[in-house]
């Protein structure tokens, strides 16, 4: 449900997740939580940085919009970790890419934080996930880091490799439960669909094609793949985290300069209520 703006003089930040279509079309302000379905929670085009290596630097910055009702410059505290591919995050203090106060105006105004710069370990895996959190004492972050649900968290991932017909691919990532009790999730292996294939091609500068092939979720390396939406349940402890196999095989080659993707997501017990995504991109 959208969120009215403050009148007085608190804040109201966003890591925005999308600009402005046009003249007189607001971008993302931060009052539309639960992202809406054509938009990616796992990229934010409001976390910007460079390319990740494991055993080299990472720099980051984030964008911050304030949409409070104040004329003088509000500070935002802006905090930056990364984290192993994940759809529900537990996120840990070694984890820490930085933290910078950023000055923003209210009522739209913008502003980019500082470089935020770690050197991510070499034992860290190909690709990692980033999540930004913007706070102040008068507008708090939600203490879950909740891209999908909460204007204050943002996310920026992608495993994007190459891809065999035929071949069988296997990728590991972690599911979550932030909460501080036990909880049951529902884990959903997936095509990516239309929307979202559009706005990985303008990310990618390449040409979407629907994922054709074969898809399997398990928490053990011994996955049956077949073809469709595939689904399991976990039981997590309070705040445990758990390796999740994903299998899947092309059928066809997408072509040169094509892709096709896959989506995982983590959601409540009932299927409702989005925790975390998590996008894989299969290159020609």
């Amino acid at each position: 449900m959208p969120e009215e703006f403050p009148n007085d003089s608190r804040p109201h930040f966003v890591i925005p997740y999308w600009d402005s279509p046009g003249p007189g079309v607001s971008g993302d302000n931060g009052n539309i939580r639960p992202l809406p379905g054509n938009i990616v929670s796992y990229l934010c085009g409001g976390i910007k940085a460079s390319a990740y290596q494991p055993g080299e630097r990472l720099d980051v910055a984030v964008e911050v919009h304030n949409h409070g009702g104040a004329n003088t410059l509000q500070q935002a505290q802006v905090t930056v970790w990364w984290a192993d591919p994940a759809t529900g995050f537990v996120l840990s203090p070694d984890r820490l890419i930085g933290f910078q106060m950023v000055p923003v105006s209210g009522r739209g105004g913008k502003a980019t934080s500082p470089t935020m710069s770690k050197e991510i370990p070499v034992s860290a895996p190909p690709h990692i996930c980033l999540l930004a959190r913007v706070s102040h004492q008068f507008d708090r972050a939600g203490n879950i880091a909740d891209p999908v649900n909460d204007r204050h968290w943002a996310q920026r991932n992608l495993a994007a490799m190459q891809a065999q017909p035929g071949v069988p691919v296997k990728l590991v990532f972690n599911a979550g439960n932030p909460f501080k009790n036990d909880a049951t999730f529902l884990l959903i292996a997936r095509p990516s669909g239309e929307e979202s294939l559009r706005r990985l091609g303008e990310e990618l500068h390449a040409e979407p094609v629907f994922f054709e092939g074969l898809l399997a979720i398990g928490e053990n390396e011994d996955l049956q793949l077949e073809a469709g939406v595939r689904t399991i349940r976990v039981d997590l402890q309070a705040g445990e985290q758990r390796n999740i196999h994903i299998g899947l095989r092309l059928v066809g080659d997408p072509g040169r300069g094509r892709f096709t993707a896959v989506e995982l997501i983590q959601t409540l017990d009932d299927g409702e209520g989005v925790l975390g995504s998590l996008g894989v991109v299969l290159r020609g």
